[in-house]
């Protein structure tokens, strides 16, 4: 009765343990990666335009910066000011409900 029971014990923890872990990778943000040139910079409300080219066509990242992007060029720490239309960049950004989100930004 008592090994029924450990054993009933053990097999509720491991399904709890694994649906935790399952939510947990639900919930997880996805976060991109990309390459491309800046098509457009709009300082006064710190948003910027990414043309990714892609096989046979392009993918456009354009968004916000969040408050704490990463922003570097030449491997020093930049503004928006030190970013350029034709600049050849890599983005990292995520989507949410209102749109595109970059937290990344470093001109190579």
């Amino acid at each position: 009765m008592r090994k029924k029971m450990y054993l009933r014990t053990i097999a509720l923890f491991m399904v709890l343990a694994l649906s935790g872990s399952a939510a947990n990778s639900w919930a997880a943000e996805r976060l991109y990666k990309m390459t491309g040139y800046i098509t457009a910079i709009d300082q006064a409300h710190n948003t910027v335009v990414i043309e990714v080219p892609m096989v046979g066509k392009t993918f456009t990242v354009g968004g916000s910066l969040v408050s704490n992007a990463t922003l570097e060029r030449r491997g020093h720490s930049a503004h928006l000011a030190d970013y350029m239309i034709g600049d050849l960049v890599v983005v990292i950004w995520k989507h949410t409900k209102e749109g595109h989100l970059l937290l990344s930004l470093t001109a190579k």
